[in-house]
């Protein structure tokens, strides 16, 4: 079964690691991970900036870590990350800004990638 993932969930709500664990699972599993979107206050999970100063769990961080080290499908919409600082190297030279904050392994894109993702879908979660 080919799932895709919506997260609109922030860094302090634990939807935002719920979903984390969920896809953790669904990669150990028989099933295919065929998308990660954020959007609304998800994207702040690609802001490879976002820390915390205890030793806590770092849901940016661990988000992070599984994007890059299992090279996941992970889109942050464009029009909601730049309106909340988050940006790669290309929009922020675009934008005319001083550095970028998009952690490696997730892109931009449009809403019509998600739309694209949910056609390619059999099952689709959100976290939010």
């Amino acid at each position: 079964m080919r799932f895709s993932v919506l997260v609109t969930a922030g860094p302090q709500r634990p939807a935002a690691l719920t979903g984390l664990r969920t896809v953790e699972a669904v990669l150990r599993s028989r099933h295919q991970l065929h998308c990660v979107f954020f959007y609304g206050e998800g994207v702040h999970l690609a802001n490879r900036l976002a820390r915390r100063d205890d030793d806590a769990v770092c849901v940016p961080r661990d988000w992070q870590r599984l994007v890059e080290t299992r090279a996941l499908p992970a889109v942050v919409c464009v029009g909601a990350a730049l309106r909340r600082g988050v940006t790669d190297a290309a929009e922020a030279h675009r934008a005319g800004l001083h550095g970028d904050n998009l952690a490696p392994g997730f892109r931009l894109a449009g809403l019509g990638d998600w739309v694209e993702a949910l056609r390619g879908s059999e099952r689709v979660v959100h976290f939010g």
